[in-house]
């Protein structure tokens, strides 16, 4: 694994790990002395205001990138670069009679790289880049117990630009492009809808809701989505859901789609009568159809996913297993980044190389926690190709890779991770590429978030 090598990078990270150390010892100061340092208005009913800030800052290094394949019609090559994103804005809320609230958030991102080419060449010919634009920017309202009868907040309606998350972000969590002109590619703090409009509606466990959805592509191909979803819990251990959404578009493909999902999680052995060597086991599944009105170009995406927590054992280790599979007609819609390998899956193959379509994979992850603050998680992915026809192969086996992901909550403000992945080509990614090394790649990842 190679580690950053050029001067420029030891000295930044050496640079962000000063002024972490630094910082956690002023943010432990500070929230002895104050809970919320930006908050700048505290009414008699809950009611506040209050600034928020956040700063992201991602150094990356590379060999063998693009598995050797020296991306000469690029023009430029680049084996380290950096990504970073400021964050400022303002949110609030205020309090009406039977604890109605109206709310509402506005911030922008300033999103910048530099140091090289990203991985996915999106700034390629670009050179460095740094723009800033509005990020959030809506207002709603939570009905509170104006219908006791029905639960504290049976309604919430909000509108304007904001971001809409389904499950774990499989199909629906990130509507708005970053990269290329907008920088920070790896970070990707541009995740709002150009307009939502959003109507939930939530008594006991069942949760429902109506949305309206334009997304912000970096090019001029929008897309419009409206539709419902459910989700009903039936306890911390089951739950079921599904959706239903139609789609206008300026893509011919995805124009007049509509979209059918259903998932689910439970722990069959939780109840207290269930074998308590079997408790822990956990099992999670999601299923996405996608049809046009013609019945053509129907595509399907799934996937199945089995956990187990050894909690009498020390570090308390968590063993998953997943298996995913996407046709060659899947339109991958907004999927996002929930957590380390969803949907994202592999720091390398995921981030830049493959998406989610004409794709299966199976994945295991080990994860451990040290320490409190500390956790630790080795990822295995094998990828083929759905049909290596249509990808233009005549080898369905891709790729291989394994990633190391430390991260350190280092306090309620700050967090670091450092991530190290490693991608063996097999003869589909040497067919794809041209380039047959081994693909090294390591990150250092810092945020500072108020």
């Amino acid at each position: 694994m190679k580690y950053l090598r050029t001067s420029r990078g030891h000295a930044a990270a050496a640079s962000l790990l000063m002024a972490a150390s630094c910082l956690a010892g002023t943010v432990h100061a500070a929230d002895a002395e104050q809970t919320n340092p930006l908050q700048f208005y505290t009414g008699s009913n809950n009611s506040y205001a209050k600034a928020t800030l956040q700063v992201e800052v991602g150094l990356f290094d590379q060999g063998n990138s693009w598995f050797g394949n020296s991306r000469e019609a690029l023009g430029e090559k680049s084996d380290s670069w950096w990504e970073s994103l400021i964050r400022p804005g303002l949110e609030g809320s205020y309090f009406l009679p039977n604890t109605q609230e109206i709310y509402g958030r506005v911030d922008a991102v300033q999103a910048n790289t530099g140091g090289g080419l990203d991985a996915a060449a999106s700034n390629a010919g670009l050179g460095d880049v740094s723009d800033l634009r509005v990020e959030n920017a809506y207002a709603g309202w939570r009905s509170g117990n104006l219908f006791s009868s029905l639960g504290e907040n049976f309604l919430d309606i909000s509108f304007g630009r904001q971001q809409y998350k389904v499950g774990d972000g499989f199909l629906l969590y990130s509507y708005a492009g970053s990269g290329g002109d907008r920088g920070a590619y790896w970070i990707g703090g541009r995740r709002a809808a150009e307009y939502a409009g959003i109507v939930r509606m939530k008594t006991g466990g069942l949760n429902v809701d109506l949305v309206y959805l334009e997304n912000d592509p970096i090019s001029n191909d929008s897309t419009e989505l409206g539709g419902a979803t459910v989700n009903y819990t039936f306890n911390d251990n089951a739950s079921i859901g599904g959706g239903l959404y139609t789609l206008d578009s300026d893509i011919d493909s995805r124009d007049g789609m509509n979209v059918f999902d259903i998932r689910g999680g439970v722990k069959p052995f939780a109840a207290a009568n269930g074998p308590e060597a079997l408790r822990p086991l956990r099992f999670d599944a999601e299923y996405v159809h996608e049809d046009r009105d013609d019945g053509f170009d129907a595509g399907n995406g799934w996937h199945v996913t089995t956990s187990y927590q050894f909690e009498q054992v020390a570090w308390q280790p968590t063993l998953s297993y997943r298996y995913a599979s996407f046709d060659e007609d899947y339109d991958t819609l907004f999927y996002g980044f929930a957590d380390w390998g969803s949907w994202y899956q592999g720091e390398i193959i995921g981030e830049y190389v493959l998406g989610n379509s004409n794709l299966d994979s199976h994945m295991v992850k080990l994860k451990v926690q040290p320490l409190e603050p500390v956790a630790v998680s080795l990822f295995y992915y094998n990828f083929t190709i759905h049909d290596a026809g249509d990808f233009g192969v005549k080898d369905d086996a891709y790729a291989d890779e394994l990633d190391l992901v430390i991260d350190w909550s280092v306090n309620d403000h700050l967090s670091l991770s450092l991530v190290g992945a490693l991608a063996m080509p097999d003869d589909g990614a040497t067919e794809h590429t041209g380039g047959d090394d081994d693909w090294s790649y390591v990150m250092l990842y810092g945020s500072i978030k108020f």
